[in-house]
């Protein structure tokens, strides 16, 4: 993917999004998309996945991202660290179907 295809599967996320202070909260958050190879921990040894980052929550050390593999397609949407020794793709407890219930499920929402 390129960084034009993931504003516009970002931008497609935000058009489902119902309300205003959900969607004004995510933008806040928004970062130019950047792909980062992260560590997958349930497969081959020392295999990676390009995961695009679309947003950082800087307070709480985390960003909002974008992957096709690991979990994906099925929830292609994570809460990752954003810095720190953990920086592997986590769990599926941290992966989601929209953006929107990733938002949700992060410290940013809290705030």
């Amino acid at each position: 993917m390129t960084a034009p295809e993931i504003l516009t599967l970002v931008e497609t996320e935000l058009t489902r999004i119902k309300s205003p202070r959900t969607n004004a909260l995510i933008r806040r958050l928004l970062v130019p998309p950047r792909c980062e190879q992260r560590p997958w921990d349930y497969g081959e040894p020392n295999a990676t996945y390009p995961c695009w980052i679309v947003a950082e929550h800087p307070s709480s050390n985390t960003a909002f991202a974008y992957c096709e593999y690991g979990f994906g397609p099925r929830c292609p949407w994570g809460l990752l660290w954003r810095s720190g020794k953990h920086l592997n793709m986590g769990m599926d407890s941290s992966w989601y179907t929209s953006l929107e219930e990733c938002l949700r499920d992060s410290r940013a929402w809290g705030n």
